[in-house]
């Protein structure tokens, strides 16, 4: 089915056609524009609500006010429907995470409500405020129990009570996880008019430097690298893309992205197509780096052994001077740690304001004795040489 050329950014989005996106802002179109009728949002709330994380770039970096709403914020937008990465996007942009919509709920009270747990902690951690009830009083804590997420309403309740190591967190993802690919796959099916896509129909994809297109969805490189689509990343790599490639300067490569998510495959396609694997972006964060954001033993311990085993640096610095083994050992996982240490990772360097890895050890907790351990085995190694 052949679409009508968008004229203007809300069908743009609508079409899920990130080139019009782009065109329209070259040509002057206003990134905060509010429709009270039709459409009821901004460009960027609506790109929000439709999980289209390539237009939600591309307003961000025309400049789009993170917070600018007609009756929903793009922060609770992107909540709602379970986007976790938007989310993270735009708290990273300066999105006020306080910020509620016309019944007064903020992004923290609508992952509650839904049971995005991964969200709700992302909030918390960013500063929301977990008192800030909706206009009928009612607290995030609240509506989490009354929806049957106990474990979200007792975390709200009291984030000490499930520290970053709680096994809580590991599955914490699937009910977000799934919840998006449900809206994504909703609105790509209005855009193109199919309804529900037959289980048989395969898009085909064309290619345009980083981004890959077919009459579903528009996608850049990075994403689907983060989404494990081993396909599409094979695909594009044929087509002759560069395996690092950026839309932007300083952005996080392919390579990058998929070892924050957890996709191995893809991990190891990338570095087999000879990814740089001690490429940086503009705050110096490494694929080892974003390995070790918030990692999963059993998920993220073969991608970082992949990763050194393809020459990633164990010390190198962050803008902040953050070495991957103090990440780990933050994260008080003892595989980590032995494989960075394996790797030949200091324990004992010091950053320009004299702190050491060493220093963000666990000193108590399940995993303190193991790390400690291998800790002093690192020392002694360090002293007989």
């Amino acid at each position: 089915m052949k679409l009508d050329k968008p004229d203007n950014l809300f069908a743009a989005i609508e079409q899920c056609d990130v080139f019009a996106v782009e065109d329209l802002l070259a040509k002057g179109a206003d990134p905060d524009e509010v429709d009270l009728d039709g459409y009821q949002a901004t460009p960027l709330a609506y790109a929000c609500s439709h999980g289209d994380e390539a237009a939600v770039r591309a307003l961000l970096d025309a400049k789009a006010a993170p917070d600018a709403a007609a009756f929903q914020p793009p922060l609770v937008a992107a909540t709602e429907h379970g986007f976790a990465a938007l989310v993270s996007l735009l708290v990273k942009a300066g999105a006020d995470v306080n910020v509620g919509d016309e019944t007064g709920a903020s992004a923290l009270w609508t992952a509650a409500a839904n049971g995005f747990a991964d969200i709700a902690r992302c909030l918390v951690e960013a500063g929301a405020d977990r008192e800030q009830a909706d206009n009928d009083g009612k607290l995030p804590s609240i509506v989490a129990l009354e929806n049957g997420h106990v474990a979200l309403s007792n975390y709200l309740s009291d984030p000490a009570s499930y520290p970053a190591t709680h096994s809580f967190w590991r599955g914490s993802k699937k009910r977000a996880r799934q919840a998006a690919e449900a809206r994504r796959a909703q609105v790509v099916d209005r855009a193109t008019g199919t309804g529900v896509r037959g289980a048989a129909a395969e898009p085909e994809w064309t290619f345009s430097g980083g981004m890959a297109r077919s009459q579903w969805a528009t996608q850049d490189f990075p994403s689907v690298a983060a989404t494990g689509n081993l396909e599409l990343v094979g695909r594009m790599l044929d087509a002759g893309l560069d395996p690092d490639w950026i839309q932007f300067k300083g952005n996080p490569t392919a390579l990058m992205l998929a070892a924050r998510s957890g996709e191995l495959g893809a991990v190891d396609l990338l570095l087999a197509r000879r990814a740089k694997v001690n490429h940086r972006t503009d705050k110096g964060l490494t694929a080892l780096h974003m390995a070790l954001f918030k990692p999963s033993a059993r998920v993220h311990g073969p991608i970082i052994r992949s990763l050194l085993a393809a020459g990633a640096d164990p010390n190198v610095p962050d803008d902040e001077g953050q070495r991957p083994l103090q990440r780990a050992l933050a994260h008080a996982m003892p595989a980590l740690v032995q494989a960075l240490l394996e790797a030949g990772a200091d324990p004992f360097i010091r950053d320009r304001a004299g702190r050491m890895p060493v220093d963000w050890a666990p000193t108590d907790g399940k995993h303190a004795g193991a790390i400690r351990k291998l800790l002093e085995t690192a020392r002694k190694g360090r002293t007989d040489d």
